[in-house]
């Protein structure tokens, strides 16, 4: 019985090898969306300015109105070699990508995000080129918004929200 090397030649497995690990290379790449690329991603579940994003995000939902219905998020965090973290949430039934500045202290953790200073709504706070900006410190490209959201999907932490009733 011959062995895969030599039914396929050298050359192939190498070329098969590579295509089989292309994916996982690719979902560790880092978005081209940043103007100083970070280092890496971090859990943002187990940094103690983010802890329980999940009770963050149910408060969104609610201030929101939302709560009625299923919602999906997902949440990303990026850092840079001088120690700056940022947190990225998408809502993809918002079309969201949310800028989450959470704290040390819970009850401010909880609150951050239905404060959040950038909430960026695909085609409502996104334009199709850098031109279209204009000078704008707020606005992003819809290039970006999908940068964010695709490396969000791909490596960051996803929630489901069920429905549920607001508490007072």
């Amino acid at each position: 019985m011959r062995t895969i090397a030599t039914k396929m030649g050298l050359s192939g497995l190498l070329l098969a090898l590579l295509l089989a690990s292309a994916p996982s290379m690719a979902g560790d790449a880092l978005p081209d969306a940043f103007g100083s690329p970070p280092k890496g991603r971090f859990v943002v579940s187990q940094n103690p300015y983010f802890l329980e994003p999940e009770r963050a995000i149910r408060n969104r939902v609610a201030i929101d109105g939302k709560n009625r219905v299923t919602n999906h998020f997902c949440v990303v965090g990026y850092e840079w070699p001088n120690g700056n973290l940022q947190v990225w949430v998408n809502w993809r039934e918002q079309k969201t990508n949310i800028l989450w500045d959470g704290s040390i202290y819970k009850d401010t953790r909880e609150k951050q995000l239905t404060m959040a200073r950038r909430n960026l709504r695909l085609g409502k706070d996104t334009v199709a080129t850098q031109d279209d900006l204009n000078g704008s410190t707020y606005l992003e490209t819809h290039a970006w918004w999908h940068a964010i959201a695709d490396d969000c999907m791909a490596n960051g932490e996803k929630y489901t929200i069920k429905p549920f009733r607001r508490t007072r």
